[in-house]
């Protein structure tokens, strides 16, 4: 089952292939994304343990998903942020025995527009143990560039498919809210 609703201000896709029902949910994982945009047109992009991903991470239960998004940037950029609120997209994934786990999980995405012209500083970055034995970086793309970008390094895998379908969704549903202005 694959849902899409869109109201005035957010879309919300439900990725369901297995028809889980909710009541059913072992975990749910939410995570909070940000398409960080500059003058230049340009998204700021994490490449990290071998994928690309738009900044953002984990929500905390003891923050608001805005702050969790201005921590999570703060953490991988070194920039300092103000997110209004509201994302303008959400992103519901389902899975039975996910990872092999034996859980049914439920993976939530909420995606921000945050417009700044800081670049990182990293000096001020608070990277993940892993982040820092992995090879993470941080680089921009030209939005009118991103979408041959992904699909490029989905067909060359340099990409995780889902999430690089998962960005290229994300970029679809921002330059239909965007288009002509």
């Amino acid at each position: 089952m694959y849902i899409i609703r869109k109201g005035d201000k957010m879309k919300r896709v439900i990725i369901n292939e297995e028809n889980i029902d909710i009541n059913n949910v072992d975990e749910t994982v939410i995570r909070v994304k940000a398409l960080m945009i500059n003058e230049k047109e340009e998204l700021l992009v994490v490449h990290n343990n071998y994928t690309y991903q738009f900044p953002g991470g984990h929500w905390r239960e003891d923050e608001s998903l805005e702050e969790s998004l201005s921590r999570e940037i703060k953490e991988e950029t070194g920039i300092s942020i103000n997110i209004e609120p509201g994302p303008f997209m959400v992103i519901e994934e389902y899975y039975s025995n996910y990872l092999e786990t034996r859980n049914t999980r439920c993976n939530k995405m909420y995606y921000y527009i945050v417009h700044s012209n800081e670049g990182p500083k990293v000096e001020e970055m608070s990277l993940s143990e892993l982040e820092k034995k992995t090879d993470f970086n941080l680089f921009y793309i030209p939005i009118k560039d991103m979408e041959v970008f992904l699909k490029e390094s989905i067909n060359n895998k340099s990409i995780e498919q889902v999430i690089g379908q998962e960005m290229l969704s994300v970029m679809k549903e921002y330059q239909e809210k965007h288009a002509g202005r």
